[in-house]
């Protein structure tokens, strides 16, 4: 028997994990998949799609059982875990930056890595595209950004990568191709050579697409930052994003690290439960068998992630088969049962992908309250 299983894989069922074992908990992780963690930007915004700080992200959310401690504790154990994984975040929830998209636009968001620099309001930035990458055009970014940024001199480059594929090349497979120095050197070089040719001198941002490396991103970043004599960013865009790899990437080698136990490509398709309590679960991998914990934790990305589903009778709850209602709440509290990121309901999900910060918080919280609860139900049985 465990002491939790965590159910989904996605970026809160990982840090649900880890922040189990860091409790000295044992721990399994089931996953049907990467989660949705790998389709995401990799930054962690506050309300999708929308401006606001961690204020107004607690009022969309009508959530009120977060107190400053708890959003402060679980931001900090964040921001601490990530850089001892090297790969830092930064940011203030209470004022949030804009960073550049790949499409030109900007977002707002709280917490974001070293690669990413924030959109100044005046000085001179460069956009630099790929001719093998299409989903990251300079000019279409430049209209964009110019509109949001009217004060910003903006110039673009595109050049090769010197580099030729059977398919369409994306940004991921830029970063890896970044890696390697011959390739790195070929790539500042026209980038000085076009500089050189349009005279262009005083750049204080050059925006890349996200692709200055996965594993070597930081010797990247500052080999570009010193070879161009300016800061650098990447334009967060579509999946595959180097930037949402490298943080499942960090993330997926802590749970290894810690001893979680990962039941990989593995199905939840029921359970067994008496008197409000789950007692155990059953998997399906090559067969099934039975899990058992003392406390579940439901990652499952609600409708997005797989874990609800609209049906002709309305919402279905697809892993433990428990009913709910149309909100996606269990219509009987379950006690050993905590739900984290979009398993908590239609409520969290009004905005969009819940994701960034509410991840973060939801899973920290979640945690929190289950080892809270089960100290008490020890004092209480003792």
């Amino acid at each position: 028997m465990y002491d939790y299983i965590v159910i989904g894989q996605g970026l809160t069922g990982m840090l649900s994990a880890i922040w189990a074992r860091e409790k000295g908990a044992s721990v399994a992780l089931i996953s049907q998949g990467e989660g949705r963690i790998v389709q995401s930007t990799g930054v962690m915004d506050l309300i999708p799609a929308e401006k606001g700080n961690i204020v107004k992200m607690m009022e969309g959310y009508q959530n009120h059982s977060w107190d400053k401690t708890l959003i402060k504790n679980g931001i900090d154990r964040f921001k601490t875990l990530l850089s001892r994984l090297g790969y830092p975040y930064y940011g203030d929830i209470y004022n949030p930056i804009e960073i550049i998209t790949g499409s030109g636009h900007l977002k707002s968001t709280g917490l974001y890595p070293e690669t990413i620099h924030p959109i100044p309001e005046k000085g001179h930035v460069m956009v630099i595209g790929f001719q093998e990458i299409a989903d990251f055009q300079p000019e279409y970014i430049k209209g964009n950004l110019r509109k949001e940024r009217p004060g910003l001199n903006i110039s673009t480059i595109n050049i090769s990568l010197g580099k030729r594929a059977l398919r369409t090349m994306t940004q991921l497979d830029a970063a890896r191709m970044l890696e390697d120095r011959e390739n790195r050197e070929y790539v500042l070089k026209q980038i000085k050579e076009q500089l050189s040719v349009q005279m262009t001198t005083s750049i204080d941002l050059f925006i890349f697409p996200s692709s200055l490396g996965i594993l070597q991103w930081k010797m990247i970043i500052e080999e570009f930052k010193e070879k161009l004599q300016a800061q650098v960013t990447e334009a967060v865009g579509m999946p595959p994003n180097a930037t949402a790899i490298r943080l499942y990437e960090g993330l997926k080698k802590e749970i290894s690290r810690q001893g979680v136990r990962l039941y990989a490509d593995t199905q939840v398709i029921g359970s067994k439960v008496e008197n409000d309590i789950v007692k155990s679960i059953i998997i399906k991998n090559t067969v099934s068998r039975e899990l058992k914990a003392k406390t579940y934790v439901m990652a499952t990305g609600g409708v997005l992630g797989g874990g609800f589903e609209w049906t002709t009778k309305g919402l279905k709850e697809k892993v433990l088969g428990v009913k709910i209602n149309q909100n996606g709440e269990y219509l009987s509290p379950i006690k050993n049962v905590y739900t984290v990121g979009a398993s908590q309901g239609i409520d969290v999900t009004k905005h969009g992908i819940t994701g960034g910060v509410f991840s973060i918080l939801s899973s920290y919280a979640a945690i929190e309250q289950a080892v809270k609860e089960e100290k008490v139900y020890d004092q209480n049985a003792g």
